[in-house]
């Protein structure tokens, strides 16, 4: 295993372990490496999970941040499977220290001027309750309705999926006070739109998750809530979805093997 990611100035620091999830995206994979290379100021164990993809460019992708030194480990998998990760990550939570980060490999984190691990890690500090923080979308990336009509698909039910119409995130598009960095942070609670932390950035409790495993957002969120922990989310620090833009990018993405992909045995409620 290689030393972790240090960036200058912070030598000696306690790193951070962050599980990068990788999937069959390496257009979305790019972006979101270079966002966490560019953005992390923090030391950082960076931990590649790579599920099998038949698109030689996601080899290359990972080649270019390997010549930048930017992980730890990389794991590679011989098929994609959600099930993958769930394992890979168990196996190697007792390197974490008390917070770790998982971060969807098609999930950019937006530039600002603080450290978001300093960020993230310095409110569960000060809110030990909070088992499981994410961040806020950047909600720049969702399509028009109006797009829609000129996109290839076979149905407005599935360009509807593509661009995730009906998304509770796009609530935070009309209502701009959930995007107010003065708050430290907010529950995943009502009247809050969305009911659980997005799984794609996310700051999570060591020791809770070793109990609990990787498991889908909702199910985390409500084996948090089952340990007398608060699932949260602060707009400190924020995220652009790339899968938005799966209508542009990669229009062969579904609804029905998206829900294939996270049944695996492994996620599956208890």
């Amino acid at each position: 295993m290689s030393s972790p990611f240090q960036p200058s100035g912070w030598a000696g620091r306690q790193p951070c372990t962050i599980f990068v999830a990788s999937w069959s995206r390496p257009i979305h994979l790019w972006v979101a490496l270079d966002a966490l290379w560019r953005s992390t100021r923090s030391p950082a164990r960076v931990v590649l999970l790579d599920n099998y993809c038949d698109d030689p460019c996601k080899d290359r992708v990972i080649a270019g941040f390997e010549r930048r030194g930017l992980f730890s480990e990389i794991v590679r998998f011989p098929d994609n499977s959600f099930d993958n990760i769930v394992c890979g990550y168990r196996d190697r939570l007792r390197e974490c220290g008390p917070l770790h980060v998982f971060l969807e490999g098609d999930a950019a984190i937006v530039p600002h001027d603080r450290c978001w691990i300093e960020t993230l890690s310095g409110i569960m500090a000060a809110h030990p309750r909070i088992g499981m923080l994410g961040s806020l979308i950047d909600t720049g990336d969702f399509v028009l309705e109006s797009q829609l009509v000129s996109q290839v698909a076979p149905s407005t039910r599935a360009r509807r999926f593509l661009a995730k119409c009906d998304s509770p995130e796009r609530s935070f598009v009309e209502d701009p006070s959930w995007a107010d960095p003065t708050r430290e942070f907010f529950l995943t609670e009502p009247p809050c739109p969305i009911g659980n932390p997005p799984g794609r950035l996310l700051m999570l409790d060591t020791a809770a998750m070793k109990e609990i495993g990787l498991r889908t957002d909702a199910q985390l969120a409500a084996a948090f809530r089952s340990r007398g922990m608060t699932p949260g989310v602060t707009a400190r620090v924020r995220h652009r979805h790339l899968s938005l833009l799966n209508i542009f990018d990669y229009e062969d993405y579904s609804a029905e093997n998206r829900d294939t992909f996270f049944a695996a045995p492994a996620v599956r409620p208890a």
